[in-house]
Parts: structure tokens; sequence; C-alpha cells
């Protein structure tokens, strides 16, 4: 069993215009919301790609129904433990005219530390030996920045693969926990060093650093310029397959979720770089986060170019 944790759930509203000025009414916007969060993404694209999957999440309690209703309807199980307050909502304005989009994230409410102590016990519940977990998103406001450091150890003790990919504090504090896996971007490497990284040396040896952390695969994720992908002796940048993207929001995410499907699968590690960049390259074909398709995903494959530094 693969499982996705959702700490900090969104409400995604998407709206769509045909040319956007300030300062002026709209009628009759085309529009749609969804329950969301990376975790929520990632666990959408594991799913399509064929395997088991669950979200471990904090919702609260006016939102409980909608986010059970939209995993059950996805084939996903849900785990999800109540909280206070209300979801927070993120913006997408999308200008069919000049082709611009426009996103405002909005803040979580303010969590009790109680809270956080209840869920982290919650969550050591739904633990298993052999399962792959993955820890992805940004904390709740309340919560302290070591929450994912605490779990990966807990859970690397009682035999648990933990793939992190978050920012910040919880990224410095959670890769010292040596998780098996780790999938920072280049601004989040360079928040981390707190140093201008540049060039593919350079950003590699940045990776190789994790490694000498007890990480034991490192994806440093450079958007259309690909993935530098670090275990053991083996440093390998991806290249993606040449394709006309239409939204990359969740690329991230959809690359997660390859590397989780391909680690379970037992893909060797060149094989497991290519499944990850294609479900990124899928995933920018669509509208939306959380949506690929397996066919597109196994034809990318063939076109990812792997270079070894």
């Amino acid at each position: 069993m693969i499982v996705c944790t959702l700490l900090n759930p969104v409400i995604d509203a998407f709206y769509r215009v045909d040319g956007f000025e300030l300062g002026t009414t709209r009628l009759d916007v085309a529009s749609r919301t969804v329950p969301a969060g990376k975790g929520l993404n990632v666990a959408r694209v594991v799913k399509t790609l064929g395997e088991e999957v669950a979200v471990a999440g904090l919702v609260p309690k006016n939102d409980m129904r909608r986010f059970e209703a939209f995993l059950s309807d996805h084939g996903i199980k849900a785990l999800l433990y109540e909280a206070p307050g209300i979801t927070r909502v993120n913006v997408t304005l999308q200008d069919a005219k000049t082709r611009c989009v426009t996103h405002i994230n909005s803040a979580s409410s303010v969590l009790p530390v109680s809270l956080q102590e209840d869920f982290l016990r919650f969550l050591a519940g739904q633990a298993e030996a052999g399962a792959n977990w993955c820890f992805s998103g940004s904390l709740p406001s309340g919560f302290d920045d070591d929450v994912y450091a605490r779990l990966i150890r807990d859970f690397r003790d009682m035999g648990v693969s933990c793939l992190l990919d978050t920012r910040g504090m919880a990224l410095k504090t959670g890769a010292r926990a040596a998780p098996h896996i780790i999938t920072p971007n280049l601004t989040e490497l360079q928040e981390f060093f707190q140093d201008e990284i540049k060039g593919v040396h350079h950003i590699a040896l940045c990776g190789k650093r994790f490694i000498d952390m007890d990480v034991e695969y490192v994806f440093i994720t450079l958007g259309q310029d690909g993935v530098i992908a670090i275990h053991e002796e083996q440093c390998l940048l991806c290249s993606p397959p040449d394709i006309k993207t239409v939204d990359t929001v969740g690329c991230g995410d959809a690359f997660a979720a390859g590397v989780m499907v391909a680690q379970k699968r037992n893909f060797a590690f060149a094989e497991m770089c290519r499944m990850a960049v294609a479900c990124g390259a899928s995933k920018s074909l669509h509208e939306g986060p959380g949506v690929v398709t397996p066919d597109e995903v196994w034809r990318l494959m063939e076109g990812v170019k792997i270079t070894y530094i």
C-alpha cells in the first residue's frame, strides 16, 4: 500500500475568462472547485497508474464529507482525522486571451498543538511495515516545523519507506531525519543550503550532500530542464521528452507519484527516473493537478533522455 499524507488540505477553485481587466465585474464565469492538496494530487496519480493508495489527512469537519466522497469516487482509501476551522481555498485564474495564469493561495487556520499530537498518534496507528509513505506539502499553521522529521524517524523504525516533498524548515528538519527519498526543486535546494546554485555539476554536488545524510534517493527537479537524480554512486541528468505543455500545476506531485510507483515495483534506478519524469510530462498535457493517463506515461518514458554525470 502507498499512503500519501494530507496535512494542509485545500479547495482548488478554477476560473476561466477571455480577457481579464482589473476593477471590473465578470458574470457567469466558467468555474470548477475540487478538493486538493499535494498528498491528494499524488494519490490520484498513483491510483491512475494502477496501485492501491490511501490518503491519511487532517480535514476540517465542515468539509469532511466532501473529501471522503471525492476520495471514494477516485477509488482512494480515506484515512481522515477531523480538524477544527475551515478548509483554505486556492484560486487559479486562467485568461484564455492572454494565456496568462494567476494563482492566489490562501493561508490555513491556526491549529492547536494538542491536535498535532493527537493527529501524529493517529498516523502512527496507520503505519505498517513494508508500506510506502509520501510526506508532502506544507504544514498547517500551529504545527511544529519538525513534524515530518518526527514521523520519518518513527516510520523508518517500523520498516516504512518514506518520501519527503516539502519546503522551508519542514524540509531542513525532515531531510536530516534521513527519509529514503527526497524531491526538492531548485529553489528549495537553494533555500536549504542558503546559497545560489548554478550549473548541473553544482546542483549534483549539493544533491550528493543529501546522500551523505543517509538519504537513499535524491531527485532535484528543474522544471522543463528535467531532473538530476542521485542514488548510491549514480548521478543522472534526466531530460523530459519534447512536448507542448498545457498546465504545469501539479507536475511535481505527478513526479513524486511516479517515483513511488516505480519504487514499489522494484524498477531499476534509470527506469524509476524515466517513469517519474514521464508522469510529470503527462500531467503537463492536462489541465488541473492529479491528471495523467497510463498510455501517455508509457509512451513518454521512451522519450526521456538519461545522461550520466
